[in-house]
């Protein structure tokens, strides 16, 4: 949507944008370990997203291998695993998870998720349905979870935007 440069923001326009609510492109490092890990969590404070507002999270990264081992990268909301990156291959790939979140209610989420399947060029897209309450405080995180602890998966960015739609 275009602004004209003579004229104000008006609240309208303000319900019916994208804006960002957390940028970290840190690096955060899991290996040596075989439990699953949290890599930059973030609280959403209830009610930030809205009964039907939504939030567009992209998180990416890379992975390193000298165990050959499975690793998974996972996207939560709360408990609430919505996505999963699964690598087993025998080199140093990248990965990417892409996801947009809907509230239908503030306790009923619809996702569209995309996330690198064999490399970060091969995507999946997946539709997912979730019942998270919002109105409450949750925590959105990535995590990483290694078979083999001499693998290494590294989270270097993790970008959340609220849409806001009225």
């Amino acid at each position: 949507m275009s602004y004209s440069n003579t004229q104000s923001v008006v609240a309208a326009d303000l319900n019916n944008m994208v804006r960002g609510l957390n940028r970290d492109n840190s690096t955060y490092t899991v290996t040596g370990t075989t439990a699953e890990t949290d890599m930059a969590p973030l609280s959403i404070t209830g009610g930030t997203i809205g009964g039907t507002g939504g939030i567009h999270v992209i998180a990416t990264g890379t992975i390193t291998n000298v165990g050959s081992g499975a690793k998974d990268i996972r996207l939560y909301l709360g408990a609430t695993a919505v996505a999963t990156v699964s690598r087993t291959a025998a080199n140093a790939q990248d990965w990417q998870i892409d996801a947009w979140c809907f509230n239908t209610s503030s306790s009923a989420q619809r996702w569209k998720v995309v996330y690198s399947s064999a490399d970060a060029l091969t995507l999946s897209c997946d539709y997912i349905t979730s019942a998270i309450d919002t109105a409450s405080t949750q925590t959105l995180k990535v995590t990483g979870d290694l078979a083999d602890a001499t693998d290494t998966i590294t989270q270097t960015m993790f970008d959340v935007f609220q849409v806001q739609i009225s």
